[in-house]
């Protein structure tokens, strides 16, 4: 992630890990509470990679998380507690009605709730953070939620099949 100077820090795809396997990001506070079937169709490890590229966690600093989605997949309504920039690098992002290719990019403000999904091709997405840690709050209506499970069940060999070849 990023090496311990007080100077200038290189940092290299190869040495990023799994968001999940630091304690950059806190448990996420769900309001409401899906059942566990839809909740575990809609966290299959299929379709999505977040890895933590950089983090300055010594000075409680900067972070920054390559995240990559398959075809369809769509991420649940959710704000976080901290500033958010997001910059595009290739397919597309879908925000509501607004579609975002590469080169583009959109902030997202502390608390402010959000959703995208990935277009036909995917996406993959420069997350910046001007914090140590993070909180994250999701707050999806429940029919929402079974429309995200049925996503996730009906690309799920799609999701599986580019997961592998986008590590």
């Amino acid at each position: 992630m990023a090496p311990k100077s007080r100077g200038l820090q290189v940092f290299r795809r190869s040495d990023a890990v799994d968001l999940v396997e630091t304690p950059l990001m806190e448990r996420p506070v769900m309001d409401p509470v899906p059942d566990r079937e839809v909740l575990r169709d809609v966290g299959t490890q299929a379709g999505y990679l977040n890895k933590v590229v950089f983090w300055d966690a010594e000075r409680g600093g900067m972070n920054l998380i390559r995240l990559w989605y398959a075809p369809h997949y769509a991420l649940p309504r959710h704000s976080h507690d901290v500033d958010c920039l997001y910059y595009v690098v290739s397919g597309e992002a879908h925000l509501g009605n607004r579609v975002l290719g590469a080169g583009d990019g959109f902030f997202v403000p502390a608390g402010a709730p959000y959703a995208y999904r990935a277009g036909p091709h995917g996406v993959e997405v420069l997350e910046f953070r001007a914090s140590g840690t993070f909180g994250i709050r999701v707050n999806e209506s429940l029919e929402r939620w079974t429309q995200l499970a049925s996503n996730a069940r009906t690309h799920r060999e799609e999701w599986e099949a580019a997961s592998a070849a986008a590590t």
